[in-house]
């Protein structure tokens, strides 16, 4: 009887080919690609959010002004007094000896050299007793500053606005005018507040 040789099975390849090499590596790329935006989107999202702007602060100061502003009355004690870098009246503010909100003085002091806005403020007891503000708000950078106050000149009849105001009753409104660097570029920043109680 001849001698039949057996067919041996195929050896199994676990072995990958060329286009099974190439299809793999193209999905890793487009993951990675992925996964490289996506993290690469979240870092630009924290380091915006965590970024200082130099108009946070500006409009903080605004938000406050109109706040004083409003608020503003006349009180005896108490006398508005208003120049180009300064400006002092009598205003509800938050107290922390009295944990409560209460009559108060707030002053706004712009220093030329410094060129930086000061905002203090004192509530009622603070007044009489002659205590500064613990802890006055700076803010620091601003290139030029003015206040300008529109009110009715008895004299000539008009409305008009000017640079200082020292009258008993208020002013009708308060115009801020600053200028802020921001790299090379002088940004400037006006916000005008009627008071409610002036005139």
């Amino acid at each position: 009887m001849p001698y039949l040789k057996k067919k041996s099975k195929p050896e199994k390849n676990f072995g990958f080919t060329f286009i099974e090499m190439l299809i793999v590596t193209v999905i890793l790329s487009v993951i990675s690609l992925a996964i490289y935006n996506t993290l690469n989107n979240g870092l630009k999202i924290w380091k915006r959010a965590n970024q200082q702007f130099p108009h946070q602060d500006i409009y903080i100061l605004f938000d406050k002004f109109s706040v004083d502003l409003s608020n503003a009355f006349s009180y005896q004690s108490i006398i508005f007094s208003g120049a180009e870098g300064s400006l002092e009246f009598a205003t509800l503010v938050n107290s922390q000896e009295l944990a409560k909100k209460t009559a108060g003085r707030v002053s706004y002091f712009y220093s030329n050299t410094l060129e930086t806005l000061t905002r203090q403020q004192q509530d009622i007891t603070q007044v009489y007793s002659n205590k500064d503000d613990p802890s006055p708000e700076i803010i620091k950078g601003i290139k030029s500053l003015r206040f300008q106050y529109f009110f009715f000149d008895t004299g000539t009849k008009r409305y008009i606005w000017d640079n200082s105001y020292s009258f008993p009753k208020l002013p009708l409104a308060v115009k801020l005018e600053l200028e802020l660097e921001e790299g090379d570029v002088l940004q400037r920043f006006t916000r005008t507040v009627n008071i409610p109680s002036g005139g």
